[in-house]
């Protein structure tokens, strides 16, 4: 079980370290792009490795939270209200 959650870090770490670079190579400056990459990474990861947690998983819940939160943002922004 100590080696999947060692992948799971390991992989994460590489996806963010190529994640921050590619967006900034585009020019992009906006909190909530970063956000929603990091949070569809990290809940794939979790979704196929399933890491072990000594307590409850915390992390997964507030990313998707501050995603939902940027997402109906966006939506209301469009929807001009």
């Amino acid at each position: 079980m100590l080696e999947k959650d060692r992948l799971f870090n390991a992989l994460l770490a590489a996806l963010y370290a190529v994640t921050v670079p590619a967006l900034a190579a585009l020019g992009e400056r906006r909190l909530d792009a970063y956000l929603s990459l990091f949070t569809l990474e990290y809940a794939a990861l979790y979704a196929l490795l399933r890491p072990r947690r000594r307590g409850r998983e915390l992390l997964l819940p507030l990313l998707l939270a501050a995603f939902a939160y940027f997402v109906a943002r966006r939506v209301l922004e469009v929807l001009g209200l």
